[in-house]
């Protein structure tokens, strides 16, 4: 349970799928709407990014998965087979009341570079924005299933409606990391070729920046700090006037996110992100970005010399 959040059972969800399996015969009751398709795959350890309640590609890729892994028909789509097999534990959505601890996470964004060194950590920026990372969401979607909210006018003891899902941690050892670069997705099997976790990706956006071949985990970081280096960020550099290397404090909106997984391959990595709803839709100067609670289940599992493979 996520610490500093107060949570209490509600249920609610719409019926926007048309069948409904009759007698279940594993835990949890048919899928309704999309929404629930995402939750779901999401607490099994097949990641559809963040939570947006919106078919898309990310969602349809996750669905794969669970079916190459579950030996379902692989359609992509929420037929009656996965539909038997796939099912969803109430409550879905659950009851949020926020506390004074929580307020203490947040901070108005910083408006450079230079900035964002001074600060002793990269917190939150907003209520909505803490909500949204702690439930595997959209920001949107978080603002659109609470119509009523003021967020500005936000304070202790509000409480909020989101999704119910908490951090998926991988059960069993893995034994590597594959990375596709054509559907930006990125995979982790155990030792017998088992596919144990899915979740997108971001990529580098020059083709000449994308790795390919074997690489191996040459570090793994929790909450990592980020030494901006204008000999790398030059054009930021020469914008903001900045000469010389200087830290950037953890959190949640560092650079890197909270989790900086550093590959034998100099200045790359597989890390977090300040903007987890872009991961897999937009692209890095190199480096791999995840959602920050996919990359916080992927360090959880991961161990220095395991190979990442980079897939066309």
């Amino acid at each position: 349970m996520i610490a500093g959040l107060i949570w209490a059972l509600v249920y609610f969800w719409p019926n926007d799928f048309p069948f409904r399996q009759k007698t279940p015969t594993r835990l949890g009751r048919a899928i309704a709407n999309t929404t629930e398709l995402q939750i779901a795959l999401a607490r099994t350890g097949f990641s559809p990014g963040s939570i947006d309640g919106v078919t898309g590609e990310q969602t349809r890729l996750a669905l794969l998965a669970y079916q190459h892994v579950n030996d379902l028909p692989l359609t992509g789509l929420l037929d009656l087979s996965t539909a038997e097999q796939l099912l969803i534990e109430d409550p879905v959505y659950v009851k949020l009341e926020l506390t004074e601890k929580d307020f203490q996470k947040i901070a108005p964004k910083p408006q450079s570079w230079i900035e964002r060194g001074l600060l002793d950590a990269m917190r939150y920026n907003s209520i909505l924005e803490m909500v949204a990372e702690h439930t595997q969401s959209d920001p949107d979607y978080i603002a659109q299933i609470n119509p009523s909210i003021e967020w500005n006018q936000l304070q202790a003891g509000a409480h909020l409606i989101v999704p119910n899902i908490h951090p998926y941690r991988i059960s069993g050892a893995i034994a590597s990391v594959h990375i596709q670069l054509a559907s930006r997705t990125l995979e982790a099997y155990d030792a017998q070729g088992r596919l144990s976790f899915h979740c997108p990706v971001s990529i580098a956006r020059r083709v000449d920046k994308r790795p390919s071949g074997e690489l191996a985990v040459k570090v793994r970081v929790k909450d990592p700090n980020y030494t901006f280096n204008p000999a790398i960020l030059k054009a930021t550099a020469t914008r903001e006037g900045i000469n010389e290397k200087f830290i950037i404090q953890p959190g949640p909106n560092n650079p890197v996110g909270k989790v900086w997984i550093g590959l034998n391959l100099p200045s790359y990595g597989i890390h977090g992100t300040p903007e987890p709803e872009k991961v897999g839709r937009t692209e890095s100067s190199g480096c791999f970005r995840l959602a920050n609670w996919n990359a916080e289940t992927l360090l959880d599992a991961t161990w220095v010399g395991m190979p990442v493979y980079i897939d066309p």
